[in-house]
């Protein structure tokens, strides 16, 4: 497949993506958008589970590693405080479940391995998501949630063009062998120009400056995020979590830099809210 052809792939399926968010707000209004939120994380738990436990034969791992997360993203959607001690639980239980179900093997690598890939999966599509959905509960939610996807989606476009047509120096190479220096600060770009729009259309009434710092911040851990999943993938031996969105691959592909982003947006939202500036 050309560059070309892969990109109108994309494109198409982007606008396929968009057209259904713009549906769900518009009949359902904020619902519509948490509903969104809460598929994505029943998808992404699913996509993630496939990853961290593809070796692992025991049904009962996976079943609790995906009712521990849906308990976390329940949990932090009902308050923070709750979503902290939802996730230490979950934590705990699934080391305890673990140690039970596999200490006769001896195999302590094994095990350790296990809890890593447990409390990562909890962080990754548990907590993270949640946040996303509490950015919603906030005044103006509606806004900072455009705010959030327009960063990170302007971002992630323009780092692809940008390092479709000058990339050249490999930022991470053993992690994500496409990534580049030049695509990376073309996203950054994309990033800023995107909070530059929303400050125009959603946000007059703010100073510009927090504004841009936070989609510049926003925007660069968000890229993390997309590396994050590639280690996950290549040492998962999977080229994509999914198969969901044509060109983009699973759900994870498509919000990895999103769910990195999220705590990061609605961190700019209390200290805003905080200092008022």
């Amino acid at each position: 497949m050309t560059k070309l052809k892969s990109f109108q792939i994309r494109a198409l399926s982007a606008l396929v993506a968009v057209a259904v968010i713009i549906a769900l707000y518009y009949f359902l209004n904020v619902l519509g958008l948490k509903i969104l939120v809460g598929f994505a994380v029943v998808v992404g738990i699913w996509e993630l589970t496939q990853i961290l436990f593809k070796d692992e034969s025991s049904k009962t791992t996976r079943l609790l590693f995906a009712l521990a997360a849906l308990m976390t993203f329940g949990g932090t959607v009902l308050s923070l405080g709750t979503g902290a001690l939802v996730f230490s639980l979950s934590t705990i239980f699934l080391v305890i479940a673990t140690l039970l179900q596999h200490h006769q093997s001896g195999d302590l690598q094994r095990m350790t391995i296990l809890h890593t890939k447990a409390s990562l999966g909890l962080l990754y599509v548990g907590l993270l998501p949640a946040f996303a959905y509490r950015i919603l509960e906030h005044n103006h939610g509606v806004a900072w949630f455009v705010f959030l996807l327009a960063v990170v989606f302007a971002g992630d476009t323009l780092a692809y063009l940008t390092g479709v047509l000058i990339g050249r120096n490999k930022v991470m190479p053993s992690v994500s062998p496409k990534k580049t220096w030049e695509g990376s600060i073309g996203g950054l770009v994309g990033s800023v120009l995107a909070g530059l729009i929303c400050w125009l259309f959603l946000f007059p009434e703010q100073n510009l400056s927090p504004l841009l710092v936070l989609a510049g911040l926003a925007g660069f851990v968000g890229q993390f995020g997309d590396f994050f999943e590639s280690l996950l993938k290549r040492v998962a031996n999977v080229k994509d979590s999914g198969w969901i969105m044509p060109g983009h691959g699973g759900v994870l592909d498509r919000l990895d830099a999103v769910l990195f982003a999220s705590p990061v947006i609605l961190a700019g939202i209390l200290l805003l809210s905080y200092y008022s500036i």
